[in-house]
């Protein structure tokens, strides 16, 4: 499809902050009228947290340039993108010497015939702006509890993930969003904490509303915002404009029957453990 002619504008933009190295990683990948949002953040206090953030492009990109357009069954494609970072982060961390433990969140967002789709894992989160206000918005997988501060003895409240790529053997439970229709000025929004965690939530969610400016350009003065206060986390984005009415006479799909696919996944389980103990 000519780029002049997509029904969408998007934009990416990352910057390291106050720290040495940027863990963050983000992309946009379009083919024919497939486009396909990611973005990951390597942990810190882990090694090679931007190894594993790479990862997970890589994978995407890899599998969605294979994949068949349009891609059938999006929110099974993005799982399985996924599943395969997660292996190929265990693998990475498996051989090194000493092996280490690299681990990243996800979210992944594909949109086809004016529907978007989505997938996560850990604390980067999506969300979905319509005339400056969120109408859906991805939840954490943390957990809060409080640390010390200081000789004070005062405490603050952190956050810790439930869920992410790489650490552990299964790979983590995904939370799917429900399919969505975009509406003509939709903006979606994806971001690791070092923007939703620095930037006032009005300010986040009114930043996309229609100036004049380039989406391009309202993406990376709000990244050069949160990135301009001090001891600054990466800051990393990705955001997508969509220009047009859904098309015509496509709807989002029902949603999947999950304990279906809770069982499916348990009976996978179920034959692996088979297969190894018999082979």
């Amino acid at each position: 499809m000519n780029e002049d002619a997509r029904p969408f504008e998007a934009a990416k933009s990352s910057l390291t902050g106050s720290r040495e190295c940027n863990q963050d990683r983000c992309m946009v990948l379009c083919q024919g009228e497939s486009v396909l949002l990611g973005l990951a953040d390597g942990l810190g206090g882990h090694p090679r947290g931007e190894i594993a953030a790479q990862l997970l492009v890589d994978v995407c990109d890899s599998l969605f340039r294979q994949a068949e357009k349009p891609i059938a069954d999006p929110e099974r494609f993005m799982l399985h993108c996924i599943g395969r970072a997660h292996q190929a982060v265990l693998r990475f961390g498996r051989r090194q010497n000493p092996p280490i433990a690299p681990r990243s969140t996800a979210v992944l967002a594909l949109i086809q015939s004016g529907v978007a789709y989505w997938v996560h894992v850990g604390d980067s989160r999506l969300y979905l702006i319509r005339n400056g206000t969120v109408v859906r918005r991805t939840r954490d997988h943390a957990r809060m509890h409080f640390a010390q501060q200081g000789a004070r003895m005062l405490s603050r409240p952190r956050s810790s993930l439930t869920r992410c790529l790489g650490g552990v053997a299964e790979p983590p439970v995904t939370t799917c969003g429900t399919p969505t229709m975009l509406k003509a000025q939709d903006v979606m929004l994806l971001c690791s904490d070092g923007l939703w965690g620095q930037v006032p939530a009005a300010s986040l969610h009114t930043a996309f509303v229609d100036t004049g400016e380039s989406l391009a350009d309202r993406l990376h003065a709000l990244i050069e915002t949160a990135a301009a206060h001090p001891h600054s986390d990466n800051v990393s984005a990705v955001a997508l404009r969509w220009l047009a009415e859904g098309s015509a006479g496509v709807s989002p799909p029902p949603p999947s029957d999950k304990q279906l696919d809770q069982a499916v996944r348990q009976l996978h389980g179920v034959l692996r453990k088979h297969r190894k103990t018999h082979s």
